[in-house]
């Protein structure tokens, strides 16, 4: 009773244990007692064990479930990836807010595991269009077609019927298997990653691409052996599959992609998914060189880049960015004081670089020199 009242000596984590374990006590004394602590803890603390990965299933789960949590409590909770699945799906049929019913949407890890969770939330009359729609392009994506081909295989070994001939390795159906046993996603990269990332750009619409605005697979593949990058002519099948996937799904692989996926969707004409390559964790910094001297990334990965700190410590990186054409004229201009006397002198004379970085370059180059007086 003394636990279930707050008079125990405590830290706040331990105190809400413990609490969490007595609130299934037989005794409905010690029961009450633990609804009425915990309805006095102050909101910001439970916000901040909420959102640590440390905390137990059991006290998310509580908290989660809990009929007063706030929707600021229940938003942390349910971008905890410690949150057990089977509770999310709990408060997913059940809860009234639509803005706790579009972040349990976005979790789309714990769809893909837990599909309980689609179903509560398109059976929850309070969803928003939005919610619903995520729901259900998860639903397609990875349970009925995935679903739909075995059905057809089955059918198809049953009729002893070869099985029609694909145009390569089948990306569509959204098997995280496959792309794995491709040596196109790093399974050592947490989709956490991902979801801290859509969790930043907010909602990501898949619009119908215009062919001329997707990935050009055969220009790439130029542009690669142009930048003494090669890529196995016998993998062509797959980069064109890689092409064809939604936008969302080639964000997902270019955070958690491998090195070959990292350098084919750097160039992605979408902006968001070139820009999600740097997001990626394994990436390493002869990359980041290499993509900095690329003249056919977009200038938002150049951005990027750019306003990394511990990317721009590397006087290779940032003397690639002024060499760059394709470098914001601004950006290459903040650079120029640190690029060395020599490399001043070659960018004097470079004309693939803009006019106003070859003639500062000039000027700066004499003036540390004194030639000319």
């Amino acid at each position: 009773m003394a636990a279930a009242k707050g008079m125990l000596p405590l830290s706040r984590e331990e105190m809400v244990e413990a609490l969490v374990t007595l609130a299934s006590d037989p005794d409905e004394g010690v029961r009450s007692a633990v609804n009425e602590t915990m309805s006095s803890l102050d909101p910001a603390g439970l916000t901040s064990i909420a959102a640590d990965e440390k905390s137990s299933e059991a006290v998310l789960g509580y908290l989660l479930l809990r009929d007063s949590s706030p929707r600021e409590l229940l938003e942390a909770i349910v971008f905890n990836r410690s949150t057990p699945d089977a509770a999310l799906a709990q408060l997913a049929g059940k809860c009234p807010d639509a803005a706790v019913l579009e972040a349990i949407s976005i979790k789309q890890q714990s769809l893909i595991r837990c599909p309980d969770i689609i179903e509560a939330l398109l059976a929850n009359p309070n969803r928003t269009p939005e919610a619903e729609r995520r729901a259900r392009e998860v639903q397609q994506e990875f349970f009925e077609k995935q679903f739909g081909a075995k059905m057809v295989a089955s059918e198809q070994r049953a009729q002893q019927q070869p099985e029609p001939a694909q145009e390569g390795p089948s990306l569509i159906a959204g098997s995280l298997e496959d792309l794995i046993a491709l040596g196109l996603i790093d399974p050592e990269i947490e989709v956490s990653v991902v979801d801290d990332y859509l969790a930043e750009l907010g909602p990501v619409v898949d619009e119908p691409e215009a062919a001329e605005s997707r990935l050009d697979i055969e220009k790439m593949a130029l542009e690669l052996e142009a930048d003494e990058i090669d890529l196995p002519a016998d993998r062509m099948p797959v980069y064109q599959q890689i092409a064809l996937m939604s936008v969302k799904d080639r964000v997902m692989l270019a955070i958690r992609g491998t090195r070959e996926a990292r350098m084919i969707l750097v160039r992605d004409p979408n902006r968001l998914v070139a820009a999600a390559v740097i997001r990626n964790p394994r990436i390493t910094d002869n990359e980041i060189e290499s993509v900095a001297a690329m003249k056919t990334v977009s200038e938002e990965v150049l951005r990027l880049i750019a306003s990394s700190r511990s990317y721009t410590k590397s006087y290779v990186i940032i003397h690639n960015l002024v060499r760059n054409p394709r470098t914001p004229i601004a950006i290459s201009m903040g650079f120029l004081n640190r690029i060395q006397s020599k490399d001043l002198r070659q960018l004097s004379t470079n004309k693939n670089v803009p006019d106003v970085i070859r003639q500062t370059s000039a000027r700066m180059f004499l003036k540390r020199t004194g030639i000319g007086g």
